[in-house]
């Protein structure tokens, strides 16, 4: 007798029923308005701290700074376009200050200062300190300790000062926290509108940094691996095909957004990947400064940094796993499996020899080791849910968490607080923030040496802004200054003229170069051809013109540096007819 297949059963119903038809749920609404308070404060907090650093301290980073340069372009060069944010960096942080950008006219101090992405930073960082108290919040602690758990996120000195200078850091941690509590609802409630919701987050955390792939990767093998063993635990046969299905609906989004910004870099510049391909993304960067630290050594070094960022977590991850296998509560693994992939893969990378040795780029752990705090405690109540999965589960409170064992950790993640601000004086481990030091009220500056070395740092952009208003002062006209943006990003963005230079994302840049004077340049604003400068198309297109005018110009004036790591400067009159060599 032939036998005919059985048709896939329909999917189960949810177990619970959503918790819009659950009469007196417990909406936790306070909580909510106290997460929009704490967005609030913690926002005016970073602003006041964002206005301080820039306008009376002077402390600007140049990642920032060319950002903005990025987004000022966009409205303002003489050819203005969205591709010319360029393809190096993920595209958020610009696009975000377009807006502020935008008002620049009347507001130079945004641009000249850097204060359009100090804006976009404050935020975003208030925007992850909410996601951190609905952590909280949904996991139902007392209101004391998400108060504490919540501040000591907030205030820790690389939250505050990554919330107020425009760099990446802030959209990417809270894109992650975003991701991270959707997420950690979903491991219960099985709600395709967390998944869903986790997806968008993890797409808006690659657009911030290019880390999230690994991130997204290393969520979509749990979310595999969860929905398989969950579709096992309640009797289904159909447990791989949901898995997929499941891998494919958090992916989706961070696909879609990888696919075009790839495929917009290469059919604008010729180079799908030009952070990794370009001569301006940190491989080449790194390879013309001679290479960097690799090996054994590089992994101390990087995992030492990492350490620093975040010390207490490896004592908090210890506990919070404990604890997580004794109440078997898959709560804890997103926010593990997620940021640790991040951390690890910037040690790795580090010592690799592919990226640089900053604090910055461990910041990951400071978030993580908050989230395991509040995870130390046993869950309580429900999660609020629209559409309750098959595999919905209860959560578990089996195993409380002793006073003792919560006094000893807040403790220890106070203490590692305490010591990352003293890690961020360290000129060695700390290269981009041990600076402010000297601009602390009542904190030994140490000996003229050091103080000299700070003062250096805190002048890094002092002398581009010098040039940007001599240029300004000289009153040319419409693409009368040719310079490169390698290290002239902080000339434009301290100039009230854009339209006076001809840089390199203009569309006849390349013709300009060739022929200056024809193309009616009258200046070029040169630099040595050393390290990054070496890869500069001005000095490639004319070797040796910072020495000799390259018998196409002669020297105006030069400008010595008066900032660390920016070279000295000259400003080059064009010939109407070259010189013969």
């Amino acid at each position: 007798m032939a036998t005919t297949r059985s048709t896939p059963r329909l999917p189960l119903l949810s177990p619970v029923p959503p918790t819009t038809t659950v009469p007196g749920f417990p909406e936790r609404r306070g909580w909510r308005r106290q997460a929009d308070v704490a967005f609030v404060f913690y926002l005016a907090v970073y602003l006041v701290m964002a206005v301080w650093l820039a306008l009376d301290v002077g402390y600007v980073l140049g990642d920032a700074l060319s950002r903005t340069q990025g987004a000022l372009s966009v409205l303002y060069s003489r050819n203005p376009d969205l591709s010319v944010i360029g393809f190096i960096f993920t595209p958020l942080t610009t696009i975000a200050q377009l807006p502020f950008v935008a008002l620049s006219p009347w507001v130079p101090e945004l641009t000249r200062a850097g204060l359009a992405g100090a804006v976009v930073s404050a935020l975003f960082m208030a925007g992850a300190v909410r996601e951190v108290w609905l952590i909280a919040g949904e996991r139902n602690v007392r209101h004391w300790f998400a108060v504490c758990a919540t501040t000591l996120f907030a205030l820790n000195p690389m939250i505050v000062l990554y919330g107020a200078v425009g760099m990446s850091e802030a959209p990417f941690v809270f894109a992650t926290l975003w991701a991270t509590r959707r997420l950690i609802r979903w491991s219960s409630t099985d709600d395709v509108h967390d998944l869903i919701a986790a997806g968008f987050a993890l797409a808006l955390a690659f657009l911030a940094r290019y880390d999230a792939l690994v991130m997204a990767f290393a969520a979509m093998l749990t979310v595999g691996v969860l929905a398989w063993l969950g579709r096992r635990r309640i009797g289904r046969t159909d447990c791989i095909g949901f898995a997929v299905l499941d891998m494919i609906v958090l992916v989706w989004p961070i696909g879609l957004a990888f696919l075009t910004w790839t495929v917009s870099s290469w059919l604008t510049t010729g180079e799908l990947l030009a952070q990794f391909t370009s001569t301006a993304g940190n491989a080449a960067i790194i390879a013309a400064a001679g290479g960097g630290a690799t090996g054994l050594p590089a992994l101390s070094e990087a995992s030492f940094r990492s350490f620093l960022v975040a010390p207490a977590l490896l004592g908090v991850l210890a506990v919070a796993v404990v604890l997580s296998v004794r109440r078997r509560d898959p709560e804890t693994v997103f926010p593990v499996v997620m940021m640790l992939t991040v951390i690890v893969f910037q040690i790795v990378t580090y010592a690799a020899g592919s990226t640089f040795g900053l604090l910055r780029f461990f910041i990951a752990g400071i978030p993580l080791t908050i989230v395991l705090l509040i995870q130390l405690h046993a869950p309580a109540g429900r999660f609020r849910s629209l559409r309750p999965g098959a595999t919905y589960r209860d959560r578990s409170a089996l195993v409380p968490l002793t006073p003792a064992v919560a006094v000893t950790m807040s403790a220890l993640a106070l203490s590692g607080t305490l010591l990352t601000a003293g890690a961020m004086t360290s000129q060695k481990w700390a290269p981009q923030e041990f600076a402010l030091r000297q601009a602390v009220p009542g904190v030994d500056t140490g000996t003229l040496a050091e103080q000299g070395d700070r003062e250096r740092v805190l002048r890094t952009f002092s002398t581009e802004a010098h040039i940007a208003r001599h240029l300004d002062a000289m009153g040319l006209d419409e693409g009368e200054v040719l310079v490169s943006t390698t290290y002239g990003f902080a000339v434009l963005t301290a100039s009230e003229n854009q339209r006076q230079f001809v840089i390199p994302s203009d569309t006849d840049f390349i013709t300009v170069l060739n022929r200056p004077a024809q193309s009616g340049v009258r200046f070029l604003l040169v630099h040595p051809a050393e390290g990054r400068g070496a890869l500069d198309p001005v000095n490639l297109r004319y070797p040796g013109i910072y020495e000799t005018g390259s018998h196409i110009a002669t020297l105006e004036l030069e400008f010595p540096n008066q900032g660390e790591g920016q070279p000295d400067w000259r400003l080059y009159r064009v010939l109407s007819t070259p010189d013969s060599p």
